[in-house]
């Protein structure tokens, strides 16, 4: 079962048993700290197997982000990944003026760095 939150990449690979939920990408599953939403969301997943047939068709959940309906999520969401992108320039410039580098290393930096 595959958990998509980009519809044109899905429809792309076209996974055997996919699921859409119109969620910002890497929350497929909700907001953090709303266990019953994320339980509730799970259940409607399962029930989903069962539905499909030899024919491709992706699933849509009826699930929301916002109680509204709103699509505000997006520009929150390109925001933080505009700030994401600042700090992660930030720290790699930081680095290199000790004479770091950081390519081949990404792993020790997300581990270790305090900076």
């Amino acid at each position: 079962m595959s958990i998509s939150t980009v519809w044109d990449i899905t429809m792309a690979v076209k996974p055997p048993r996919a699921c859409f939920i119109d969620f910002p990408i890497g929350s497929p599953i909700g907001k953090p700290h709303m266990p019953e939403l994320q339980r509730q969301m799970l259940r409607s997943i399962f029930a989903e197997v069962g539905k499909f047939t030899p024919d491709w068709k992706m699933h849509e959940l009826p699930f929301q982000w916002s109680e509204d309906g709103s699509r505000a999520w997006e520009e929150e969401l390109k925001e933080l990944y505009r700030r994401g992108l600042g700090t992660v320039a930030a720290h790699v410039a930081d680095h290199s003026r000790r004479g770091e580098a950081l390519i081949g290393q990404e792993h020790a930096f997300a581990v270790r760095c305090n900076c």
